[in-house]
């Protein structure tokens, strides 16, 4: 960024300038999580991928272009979802660029609908990893290797606590990390200090709490202190690390795609369909699992930290389908 020296007194004042404003350009950037200006960044650059293809001009992106590129995305079998996030970034991308993009154009909206009441909105979600299938896991995933003892606490912490998986990756062992949280072990169980999160972007802070379990073999406080005992994890360290060949834990933090990788694998070991597990599927099931058992759904949000109840009512569905079920009555 050049700036005129005679404006701004001399050479000083404009490395001063110059300063200032990569530091609010730093902050703009911050204004949305990292996850989310990824998914922006990947969407954009398939959107700018398409306009090359096809000729048309990304930026800014005309009405039509936008429109004829949502129909693209649903002729190639694209989810509603995907075209939702596609529409943000663009938007998000134009924004910053300070031009305008008005969804509500009718080249774009009226589009956008019909696709939607062609193709439907409903999401195939994925799996939860409910509690009988987080035993079946645990039976897979041996407490005899350094390995095996992370990926135990990472599926019973990961379950228990009903973390996102960056959240869940971000956590540190101490207050002094530079993750997205960290670990306190008290006498009631485990307290995780998030300092960021989905539903906390300005780093107001949020607390989760997790018990300790019933059985020695799926207390996720044990196994969470197993694996920080065996791995000698020092204050600061990232909580999951990877761990090499030689069965040593190593200092860098372990990827969330390794994460979903040994969730993965763990599962198909399991007799679970891999294909339809994320990282996602331990929070999800943690919200099933919770319903089965009679959990009330206001104590589901709070853990799960959603703003809204219908979001909390759409992880818990699938388990309270059958409640008040009228088909019970027909005396079949």
């Amino acid at each position: 960024m050049a700036l005129p020296a005679l404006l701004f007194g001399g050479s000083t004042a404009v490395t001063n300038l110059e300063t200032l404003a990569e530091q609010a350009a730093d902050f703009a950037g911050a204004a949305i999580a990292e996850n989310t200006r990824l998914a922006y960044r990947k969407a954009f650059r398939t959107f700018t991928t398409w306009c090359g293809e096809t000729g048309f001009g990304p930026m800014p992106a005309a009405p039509m272009t936008v429109g004829l590129y949502l129909t693209h995305l649903a002729t190639a079998g694209r989810t509603v979802s995907t075209m939702e996030q596609a529409l943000a970034a663009l938007a998000f991308v134009h924004r910053q660029a300070g031009e305008g993009f008005d969804t509500k154009h009718p080249a774009i909206a009226n589009t956008f609908a019909g696709i939607k009441r062609t193709i439907g909105t409903a999401k195939m979600g994925k799996t939860p990893l409910v509690a009988d299938d987080v035993r079946a896991m645990l039976a897979i995933v041996p407490s005899s290797t350094l390995a095996g003892l992370r990926d135990r606490a990472l599926v019973l912490l990961g379950f228990a606590s009903a973390l996102r998986r960056s959240e869940l990756m971000g956590l540190d062992v101490g207050r002094i990390g530079t993750g997205t949280g960290y670990i306190e072990l008290t006498s009631q169980g485990i307290l995780v200090h998030l300092v960021r999160s989905k539903t906390d972007q300005e780093g107001q802070g949020q607390l989760v709490g997790v018990a300790r379990g019933r059985h020695k073999a799926t207390c996720p406080v044990l196994a969470v202190q197993a694996w920080m005992q065996a791995s000698t994890a020092s204050a600061g360290a990232p909580l999951f690390r990877s761990v090499n060949r030689h069965g040593r834990a190593g200092a860098l933090r372990l990827s969330d795609r390794a994460a979903v990788d040994m969730l993965k694998r763990v599962a198909a070991a399991a007799g679970i369909d891999p294909d339809r597990v994320a990282g996602h599927s331990l929070r999800s099931g943690h919200a099933t699992t919770a319903a089965q058992a009679g959990a009330a759904e206001d104590t589901i949000q709070r853990q799960l930290r959603h703003k809204k109840a219908d979001t909390t009512r759409s992880y818990i569905r699938r388990a309270t389908v059958f409640d008040g079920s009228s088909s019970a009555a027909l005396g079949l």
